[in-house]
């Protein structure tokens, strides 16, 4: 037994860890470090996405703790960027974490779906020239920090499913909780992933036996190995425990109770507000304001934004109503839960009407500019603070040359959306099963965690969802390989068989 684990490590080895005299595939990661850090110097400029960047540099200079949005992307700054008086080092560590993610995505192509060299170099090639991660390695904004820890994530995920190590699944579990850390929109997969993924190892491993019923039930056999009860329960106790640090960590910073964050229950609110009924409310003071709600159009889904953040609207009224920050956010929190409890297709229909906006009205390139905030400035007092911490001498953002690549390359964000379907047809014509039931469920539960929370289109929420749609088309690209390859491997048996018929009959 223990010769074959041997072997089948040795096998595995030359692929897993490139070889200090692979000269190509250190000749791809130098190339893209060369390419990356070009495009730097043709666009080093910093850019802002007014209210979230400014609330990181708030973090960043003075320790302020907003309430609806991770807090760890505010500390990077602070290491990166306050010393040293300029976003452009920032922009270093972005573009640096960038590569990183374009080399993880062809390593996973080249060792684990054992894709050929060059198809799995492009794909490296193709990740590190993808237009929602170029334009957002130029912004004061989580996403490029929070995919580098996202990506660690999804290639340990993979490691976990080949050699099934626990080590590697605590491992896993780390760097889920920091991804969260840098973007909390990660929460629902990640913690999904804590279940899902020893199901999946286990239920790939599992071979069928000879008789009838264990035939039939084979699948579930790896249900009685005490192995896979073990892994399953230390992957939840340590995404429990580790989450639970998180929240304390967060109310400790924030010097409030533990959380994930405390405007969650304000932003459910807003989001789901047009399928909201007075019997959803937790409390009677709501109840009346959404029963008045065609007094500032709460069924509008058009102003789901302007009823978390305009006065006179839904979170403002409610927030008069009651001003404990606390109990107020709790309320919302119940009573937007509610609603999706009472009417789930209704809330289901609000995330389908903003997936169809991409398609219908207006065209995707207008979405993709809106989302780029060009012409926005800071207001006087920010701009005060920028100009002196960071020598910002921009009054307001011009188009350069990776925002405008952002838009004429907004086509691509159409395939990214229907990354899902991808995924369940990888599902069907894969041959390792295991890797395509973890890019589904990765998929699917971001896609719809993604539709679920937002407000209206915002491309900036597909970022991880396209890292996911390469990876996915990569193994729909080995997939192809290994059909032709059979293919042509049975059409060299059938000629076999029809030479040796015709000879036997001369």
């Amino acid at each position: 037994m223990s010769e074959t684990v041997e072997e089948q490590q040795m096998r595995i080895a030359p692929k897993s860890i490139p070889s200090a005299t692979n000269s190509k595939w250190w000749l791809f990661c130098l190339a893209i470090v060369v390419l990356k850090f070009l495009l730097l110097a043709l666009d080093p400029l910093p850019k802002l996405y007014l209210g979230h960047s400014i609330s990181y540099i708030w973090t960043a200079i003075f320790g302020w703790i907003p309430e609806d949005r991770s807090f760890f992307y505010g500390y990077v700054i602070r290491w990166s960027s306050v010393w040293t008086g300029s976003l452009t080092s920032l922009l270093i560590v972005q573009v640096s974490l960038s590569v990183v993610i374009a080399i993880i995505v062809a390593w996973i192509c080249r060792a684990i779906f054992d894709l050929p060299g060059r198809l799995a170099y492009l794909f490296g090639f193709l990740c590190s020239i993808d237009p929602l991660q170029l334009a957002w390695e130029r912004y004061v904004m989580t996403e490029t920090c929070s995919l580098f820890f996202y990506a660690l994530v999804l290639q340990q995920s993979f490691v976990y499913l080949r050699d099934r190590r626990l080590i590697t699944l605590l491992l896993i579990q780390i760097l889920s909780v920091i991804t969260i850390g840098f973007r909390m929109s990660f929460l629902i997969v990640i913690q999904a992933m804590a279940v899902a993924l020893p199901l999946i190892a286990f239920l790939a491993g599992t071979e069928p036996t000879e008789t009838a019923t264990a035939v039939r039930l084979w699948r579930l056999q790896f249900l009685k190995r005490a192995v896979f009860w073990r892994h399953l329960a230390a992957s939840l106790v340590t995404m429990f425990l580790l989450d639970q640090g998180y929240q304390h960590a967060y109310g400790f910073v924030s010097d409030r109770e533990p959380a994930h964050l405390y405007g969650t229950g304000y932003f459910l609110l807003s989001i789901w507000a047009p399928a909201l009924q007075p019997q959803d409310a937790a409390d009677p003071r709501l109840a009346e304001i959404i029963k008045h709600g065609s007094e500032f159009k709460l069924r509008d889904i058009s102003l789901r934004n302007a009823q978390r953040f305009a006065p006179g609207h839904l979170i403002d009224r409610w927030l008069r109503a009651e001003t404990d920050r606390r109990k107020s956010g709790k309320i919302a929190t119940r009573t937007a839960l509610n609603a999706l409890q009472r009417d789930p297709a209704a809330v289901i229909s609000l995330a389908a009407k903003t997936y169809f906006a991409y398609w219908s009205g207006r065209s995707v390139r207008k979405i993709a500019k809106a989302d780029l905030k060009i012409g926005a400035f800071p207001p006087d007092s920010g701009f005060k603070i920028l100009a002196e911490r960071f020598n910002w001498a921009a009054r307001s953002q011009q188009q350069t040359l990776t925002t405008w690549y952002y838009v004429a390359g907004s086509p691509y964000f159409l395939l990214v959306l229907l990354s899902p379907l991808l995924s369940l047809v990888l599902l069907f014509i894969a041959r390792n099963k295991a890797h395509a039931l973890l890019l589904f469920v990765h998929t699917t539960v971001l896609f719809a965690g993604t539709f679920l929370l937002s407000l209206f289109p915002v491309p900036r929420f597909l970022h991880p969802l396209s890292l996911l749609t390469l990876l996915s088309l990569a193994l729909a690209m080995k997939s192809l390989l290994d059909w032709r390859s059979t293919a042509q491997g049975e059409g060299v048996v059938w000629l076999r068989r029809e030479w040796c018929a015709q000879t036997s009959k001369d």
